[in-house]
């Protein structure tokens, strides 16, 4: 009988573990999600940024719709000049300047 006894008892210790273990499992997954809608607001509201930066400079731009806008995008992006501003840019990112 006490060695039935000394397995229930292992068996019980071993339930509680697995309930501890499942627990933390838990946390950890709930603090990744957070951490992900975290980084997913931040960059929607970096993403905002840039675009009410793009609207303030270009209010025509407004009128556009999404697919034209692209299009200007992809035509202005694609010059030599502008390729060479953004490289600049981005060298100097870091640099002091503000983020």
């Amino acid at each position: 009988m006490e060695n039935k006894e000394k397995t229930l008892e292992q068996l019980a210790a071993a339930q509680l573990k697995v309930q501890q273990y499942e627990h933390k499992i838990q946390l950890l997954q709930n603090r990744k999600k957070h951490l992900e809608k975290k980084a997913d607001r931040q960059r929607t509201h970096h993403l905002c940024n840039m675009g009410g930066a793009i609207q303030s400079i270009s209010k025509e731009a407004d009128s556009l719709t999404k697919v034209e806008f692209y299009a200007l995008m992809e035509q202005i992006f694609a010059l030599t000049a502008v390729q060479e501003l953004v490289a600049e840019a981005i060298q100097n990112h870091g640099m002091g300047g503000d983020c």
